[in-house]
Protein backbone atom coordinates (compact mmCIF):
# COMPACT_ATOMS: atom_id res chain seq x y z
CA UNK A 1 0.00 0.00 0.00
CA UNK A 2 2.50 2.39 1.15
CA UNK A 3 4.80 1.19 -2.03
CA UNK A 4 1.63 2.07 -4.23
CA UNK A 5 1.13 5.75 -3.02
CA UNK A 6 5.31 6.19 -3.64
CA UNK A 7 4.79 5.02 -6.90
CA UNK A 8 1.55 7.45 -7.65
CA UNK A 9 3.45 10.62 -6.07
CA UNK A 10 6.23 9.89 -8.39
CA UNK A 11 4.39 9.73 -11.20
CA UNK A 12 2.16 13.01 -10.51
CA UNK A 13 5.77 14.81 -9.40
CA UNK A 14 7.18 13.44 -12.92
CA UNK A 15 4.36 14.87 -15.11
CA UNK A 16 4.14 18.12 -12.93
CA UNK A 17 7.74 18.27 -13.98
CA UNK A 18 7.64 17.88 -17.88
CA UNK A 19 4.42 20.01 -17.43
CA UNK A 20 6.88 23.42 -16.22
CA UNK A 21 9.62 21.99 -18.80
CA UNK A 22 6.95 22.33 -21.73
CA UNK A 23 5.73 25.67 -20.42
CA UNK A 24 9.16 27.26 -20.40
CA UNK A 25 9.91 25.58 -23.60
CA UNK A 26 6.94 27.57 -25.37
CA UNK A 27 8.01 30.71 -24.27
CA UNK A 28 11.22 30.39 -25.82
CA UNK A 29 9.35 29.14 -29.12
CA UNK A 30 7.66 31.89 -31.55
CA UNK A 31 3.57 31.84 -31.07
CA UNK A 32 0.89 32.48 -33.51
CA UNK A 33 2.84 32.98 -36.48
CA UNK A 34 0.29 33.23 -39.53
CA UNK A 35 0.93 31.60 -43.12
CA UNK A 36 3.72 29.59 -42.70
CA UNK A 37 2.19 26.50 -42.73
CA UNK A 38 1.98 24.59 -45.89
CA UNK A 39 -2.14 23.51 -46.27
CA UNK A 40 -4.42 22.75 -48.76
CA UNK A 41 -4.70 24.82 -51.51
CA UNK A 42 -1.67 27.06 -50.58
CA UNK A 43 0.67 28.94 -52.78
CA UNK A 44 3.95 29.41 -51.42
CA UNK A 45 5.19 33.34 -51.19
CA UNK A 46 8.85 33.47 -51.09
CA UNK A 47 9.93 36.75 -48.97
CA UNK A 48 13.31 37.89 -48.44
CA UNK A 49 15.46 41.29 -47.59
CA UNK A 50 17.96 42.69 -49.52
CA UNK A 51 21.20 43.90 -48.40
CA UNK A 52 20.58 47.29 -48.23
CA UNK A 53 20.73 49.42 -45.15
CA UNK A 54 19.53 52.20 -43.42
CA UNK A 55 21.50 55.41 -43.31
CA UNK A 56 24.88 55.75 -41.06
CA UNK A 57 23.85 52.03 -40.57
CA UNK A 58 26.58 49.38 -39.64
CA UNK A 59 26.44 46.20 -40.82
CA UNK A 60 27.32 44.89 -37.61
CA UNK A 61 24.69 46.79 -35.84
CA UNK A 62 21.21 46.06 -37.75
CA UNK A 63 18.66 47.66 -35.73
CA UNK A 64 16.82 48.70 -38.76
CA UNK A 65 14.06 45.88 -39.81
CA UNK A 66 11.57 45.76 -42.13
CA UNK A 67 8.23 45.10 -40.43
CA UNK A 68 6.13 43.01 -43.12
CA UNK A 69 2.11 42.42 -43.34
CA UNK A 70 -0.53 40.93 -44.74
CA UNK A 71 -3.62 41.90 -44.76
CA UNK A 72 -2.43 44.29 -41.87
CA UNK A 73 -1.75 41.18 -39.44
CA UNK A 74 2.31 41.47 -39.14
CA UNK A 75 3.68 38.46 -40.57
CA UNK A 76 7.54 39.26 -39.55
CA UNK A 77 10.17 41.74 -38.94
CA UNK A 78 13.34 41.46 -41.65
CA UNK A 79 16.88 42.48 -41.24
CA UNK A 80 19.01 41.79 -43.83
CA UNK A 81 19.35 38.73 -45.72
CA UNK A 82 16.57 37.30 -44.06
CA UNK A 83 14.02 34.95 -45.93
CA UNK A 84 10.70 32.87 -45.42
CA UNK A 85 8.12 31.10 -46.80
CA UNK A 86 4.44 32.32 -46.52
CA UNK A 87 1.51 30.06 -47.43
CA UNK A 88 -1.22 31.85 -48.81
CA UNK A 89 -5.08 30.65 -49.84
CA UNK A 90 -6.19 32.32 -53.69
CA UNK A 91 -7.70 35.72 -52.11
CA UNK A 92 -6.01 39.03 -53.10
CA UNK A 93 -4.34 40.06 -50.42
CA UNK A 94 -2.46 43.91 -49.69
CA UNK A 95 0.90 43.44 -48.48
CA UNK A 96 2.47 46.17 -46.58
CA UNK A 97 5.82 47.44 -45.44
CA UNK A 98 6.81 49.58 -42.71
CA UNK A 99 9.76 51.23 -41.23
CA UNK A 100 10.33 53.85 -38.07
CA UNK A 101 13.34 55.04 -37.83
CA UNK A 102 12.94 58.73 -37.30
CA UNK A 103 9.70 58.87 -38.76
CA UNK A 104 7.24 55.81 -39.81
CA UNK A 105 7.50 54.69 -43.32
CA UNK A 106 4.81 52.24 -44.95
CA UNK A 107 4.46 51.04 -48.49
CA UNK A 108 1.51 49.09 -49.29
CA UNK A 109 1.30 46.83 -52.65
CA UNK A 110 -1.79 44.05 -53.57
CA UNK A 111 -1.09 40.80 -54.92
CA UNK A 112 -3.80 38.36 -56.31
CA UNK A 113 -3.68 34.89 -55.84
CA UNK A 114 -5.54 32.58 -58.24
CA UNK A 115 -5.34 28.81 -59.37
CA UNK A 116 -3.55 29.82 -61.95
CA UNK A 117 -0.51 31.78 -59.47
CA UNK A 118 3.05 31.03 -60.52
CA UNK A 119 5.54 31.12 -57.70
CA UNK A 120 5.97 34.71 -56.18
CA UNK A 121 9.02 36.24 -54.70
CA UNK A 122 9.19 38.84 -53.11
CA UNK A 123 12.44 41.26 -51.62
CA UNK A 124 11.90 43.85 -49.14
CA UNK A 125 14.08 46.94 -49.66
CA UNK A 126 14.98 50.42 -48.84
CA UNK A 127 15.31 53.45 -51.51
CA UNK A 128 17.58 55.91 -51.18
CA UNK A 129 15.13 58.07 -48.46
CA UNK A 130 15.15 54.65 -46.03
CA UNK A 131 11.53 54.20 -47.27
CA UNK A 132 10.78 50.52 -47.32
CA UNK A 133 9.36 49.21 -50.58
CA UNK A 134 8.08 45.66 -51.45
CA UNK A 135 10.20 44.45 -55.35
CA UNK A 136 7.61 41.57 -56.97
CA UNK A 137 9.77 39.05 -58.81
CA UNK A 138 7.71 36.63 -60.84
CA UNK A 139 9.07 33.49 -61.92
Amino acid sequence: MLKNAFISIAVIASLSACTQLQTANEKNQPKNLLFVNKELNTKPINVQRDEKLCDEEKDNNKDCPIKFYIDDFKAGDFYINNATTYYLKPNEYVLSVKNCKEECKTYHTKLIIDEQFQNVNIVLSLDNDDRPFIINKKS
